[in-house]
């Protein structure tokens, strides 16, 4: 079990933070950090953006800690405050993001995570190529889980979505990443 997963410790720090308590929210900071900065760089894709908007993610969670509640891990609270910043961020530079294919929110309860066998040795320039092709949905279910190392918990607690659809989306979104490594980069190898 890794720090951010520990429930347990992090109600006492965050509890101790809400009671004035500096060292508690910076314990807080120093274990929920580096999750969220992976994902949130995986995402932008930009270094200095990513440490603009972790910042600002744990500015807004300082600044509401009064008034916070404790009903979802604290990593999966972050995790979406940065996405929402992140799609803030994206409309102010004139990105669009379109919806997501509904099919992906139709649970197939047969789909078991643990069976997928996903090769992390793909070259971090291929996989972001490939990540291109992916819904908004998949890259964030796909980079919480392998970037940010989230279990399917916080993934579906940040996305505000169901345990069978983090489930269905991550199967769809590596079904989809080794059909296209398939096709860019097997048929280049060999060739065709």
């Amino acid at each position: 079990m890794t720090k951010f997963e520990d429930s347990e410790s992090l109600e006492i720090l965050i509890n101790q933070a809400k009671n004035g308590d500096k060292q508690a929210f910076s314990d807080l900071y120093s274990t929920l950090y580096t999750p969220l900065f992976r994902f949130i760089k995986s995402r932008t894709g930009n270094h200095d953006k990513s440490l603009d908007i972790c910042q600002e993610v744990f500015l807004k969670w300082y600044k509401s800690l009064d008034t916070y509640e404790i009903k979802m891990k604290p990593l999966s609270y972050l995790m979406m405050i940065g996405i929402r910043l992140i799609i803030n961020e994206s409309k102010k530079s004139g990105s669009v993001f379109l919806p997501e294919e509904a099919e992906e929110f139709v649970a197939d309860e047969n789909i078991v995570p643990a069976d997928i066998n996903f090769d992390l040795n793909l070259s971090f320039d291929k996989i972001k190529i490939l990540f291109q092709d992916l819904t908004e949905n998949q890259k964030n279910v796909v980079t919480m889980r392998y970037i940010a190392d989230a279990d399917t918990e916080t993934i579906a607690e940040a996305l505000e979505i169901s345990l069978a659809n983090v489930r269905k989306i991550e199967s769809r979104a590596i079904q989809k990443i080794r059909e296209l490594y398939i096709l860019k980069y097997n048929n280049l190898e060999s060739g065709i």
